[in-house]
């Protein structure tokens, strides 16, 4: 992790004196710095998400619970960083509506969750 800290310490450095010379090159190289913390990141990800499978098969949570989980975490983490992006670019109302999709995406995705927790709540009231 310290690795991901650094590049994002010097890519900043190397954004703001870009910016001052050729801004259009600066937002190119903040992309290109993105995608390789994307990358860097995923990386590291995948090893815990491998755990927590496990740790939810060792304790009987449906994996699909969980698949549910990680995909609204995993939305949750680029809407926030597609937001931020447009509003480093002055767009605030795009900022926004991505934040809105991001959010009501989420919902979505929790529907099945939210339907399971009734039912089982169901199940034990009238147990």
């Amino acid at each position: 992790m310290l690795k991901i800290f650094l590049i994002a310490f010097v890519a900043l450095a190397a954004i703001v004196l870009l910016k001052q010379i050729k801004p259009e090159f600066a937002l190119l190289l903040k992309f290109a710095v993105l995608l390789l913390l994307g990358f860097l990141v995923f990386s590291e990800v995948s090893d815990a998400v491998s755990e927590i499978f496990s740790f939810g098969e060792r304790v009987s949570i449906d994996s699909e619970m969980l698949k549910i989980l990680l995909k609204a975490l995993g939305l949750c983490l680029v809407a926030q960083i597609a937001s931020d992006v447009c509003k480093d670019c002055g767009e605030s109302a795009l900022s926004t509506s991505v934040e809105l999709v991001g959010k009501l995406s989420i919902v979505l995705m929790a529907l099945p969750v939210a339907a399971q927790l009734i039912e089982i709540s169901l199940g034990w009231i009238n147990a």
